[in-house]
Parts: C-alpha cells; structure tokens; sequence
C-alpha cells in the first residue's frame, strides 16, 4: 500500500515510525511547508520529502493519504483527497467543527475512497482490557468512572495549539481521546456540564473537568490537563458493583483489578510488543485492503468531536448541555 503523509510535525514523525514496521506499507513521501521537517520525516522511512500535497500527489502514486495537518486544515485536505479517490487516514479530531466533520463524512459516504480516524485509545491494551471486563460483567453495573489525562503544554506550527478556537485546546486535543474511549465502552452519552480555563488569556495553561452522564445512568469524570509540570501520562478507574479496575501509567503494574471477581491484586498481562499507533496504522491498512470494517467508525469520531463541543460550550456558558439528535 503506498502512503502519503502530510503533516510531518511530532505526530506525523509517531506514525512515519509506526509505517517503518508495517512490511505491507510503502510511504512514497512525506509533505510538510516546513520542508526540514519533510526532510527529516521522509528520513525515517527512506520516502522523497515535498513541500506541499500538490507536489506529493504530482510526483508520486498514493493510495492512501495520512493527514497529520492541524485540525482546522483536516476539512479542506480530506475533502480533496475523497475527490481524487484517495483512502484517507485522519489524525483526532476528525475535523474542528461539526459542520466540517459532516462534510467529511459525506465526501467518503459512496463506495470509493475510505476514510479513517485515528482515535488510537482503542488500541491501548489496557483500555481495550477494561472494555472486554465491562461487557463481560465482570465489573457488575458500571456506576462511576475517573479518568485524567496529562501533558505538558504543546508546541507546534505556527503555535497553533494556542489558539483554541483553532485547535480546541484540552477539550478537543487532549481529553477527546476519554470522550472516544468512554462512548465505546459505556454507550451514548445524554448530558455534558464542565469547569475549565478555556478562553482565558494565559494560553499555555489550560485545564477542565468534564462530568458525563450516560444513556445507561454511569457518570464519569474526565480531567485533562495542559501545562502539566511533568511527563505526559494517563490513568482511569471504573467502579462497578462487583469490581474496580484502575490503569495508571506512571505505575510499574498497568492494570489492577479487585473486588469478587478477581484474585487480590490481579495484574493481567498486556505486552504486546507492537505501540498502539503501529497496531492502529496496521489495522487501517488491512481494512483497506480486505474491506473489513474498522475499529474506529467515522461515525464514532463525530460523536468524540459532538461531546467535546458540548463540554466546549458548557465551559463558555456556564451551564450544562443535553445532547441530543444523533444521526
């Protein structure tokens, strides 16, 4: 399969070096404005830098075009690459707006060019444990969750994470991978209400808890933090009537699970070998190939995107927000 990334800032260079161990993918080159980084990513994987798409796709035979641009350039590119028959890999958040995530959608909604969006939580082992508890009952009825993800603050092109109408700041770049991962596993959220820093004039700190209430009647309580003093790390903590599991990552054990269905301090085994980012890349390529549907529907990113905006609006009102009309 021969790939085109676009976007070869720090995201581009985690999936550049995921595609170095695909053997079934050939990255023809990489395009990047800033044509050192280009140079440097196209390094990786032995690809032909190029300072623009248009020169990429002039040049080279893509298939599949890999979009690690900033999220408001994710419409225009997904938009042009679906009209030239080209599959689409699309880093989270699917789009900026949900205006532009519709469009994206529509533009991939005939029977030609595929779209994929990498909400890459699904392929922690850790957190893919965790589902398979939960829809086996071996947590009992899932009542609270905790989840908190932190990350010092993030420089890229043109500082563009600064801007959070630009990047969505924490809620939108950050915490939208619990959104994702807690809609997977518990179902459909029905109420949004969050506390945060969004909007204030200090831009390298942001911060928000999000409180959500499920469809099912589960709560959980998302924090994410940007401007964290430390190394990024994440951790979650699902109570159920019969169970607790706890994931922490600056612990050495990842995993822990107690309560009646579990041995005391039961660590399951979840080495793997392969990064999340190397099995999600693997995994689209192969839907690609054989047609097999993916993991991350696009739907399932509009939703990710739909409860982050929500979260978004009630950190700027003031008041919670019921979410509703899902297509």
């Amino acid at each position: 399969m021969r790939v085109g990334l676009v976007g070869a800032g720090f995201m581009g260079g985690v999936h550049l070096n995921a595609y170095a161990g695909i053997p079934e993918v050939e990255v023809v080159g990489v395009a990047d404005a800033r044509i050192e980084s280009a140079v440097a990513g196209a390094k990786i994987v032995g690809a032909r830098p190029y300072a623009s798409y248009e020169e990429l796709v002039v040049a080279e035979d893509v298939e599949v075009v890999d979009v690690c641009l900033p999220t408001a350039l994710h419409r225009d590119l997904a938009l042009r690459a679906a009209g030239e028959g080209r599959h689409v890999i699309l880093e989270k958040p699917i789009a900026r707006t949900m205006e532009d995530a519709q469009k994206i959608l529509e533009a991939f909604s005939g029977d030609g060019a595929l779209l994929f969006v990498g909400h890459v939580v699904r392929f922690f082992p850790e957190y893919v444990r965790i589902k398979e508890k939960i829809e086996a009952g071996d947590l009992g009825t899932v009542g609270v969750v905790r989840t908190s993800r932190r990350s010092p603050f993030l420089l890229g092109w043109n500082d563009w994470y600064a801007d959070w109408r630009v990047s969505g700041g924490v809620l939108l770049d950050l915490v939208i991978h619990d959104f994702d991962f807690l809609r997977w596993a518990l179902g459909e959220v029905e109420r949004v209400y969050a506390r945060g820093m969004l909007g204030r004039e200090y831009n390298r700190l942001d911060y928000v808890l999000v409180t959500l209430r499920f469809e099912n009647g589960a709560i959980a309580h998302v924090e994410g933090h940007w401007g964290y003093p430390g190394p990024f790390n994440y951790s979650i903590e699902v109570a159920g009537s019969s169970a607790l599991v706890t994931v922490d990552s600056r612990e050495p054990a990842p995993l822990e699970l107690t309560g009646d269905m579990a041995s005391p301090g039961e660590v399951p085994d979840l080495a793997s070998g392969k990064s999340p980012y190397a099995k999600e890349l693997e995994h689209f390529i192969h839907c690609i190939a054989t047609g097999e549907e993916p993991i991350v529907q696009s739907q399932d990113a509009c939703e990710a995107l739909r409860i982050g905006l929500a979260a978004t609006e009630s950190v700027l009102t003031g008041e919670p927000v019921t979410l509703g009309g899902r297509e």
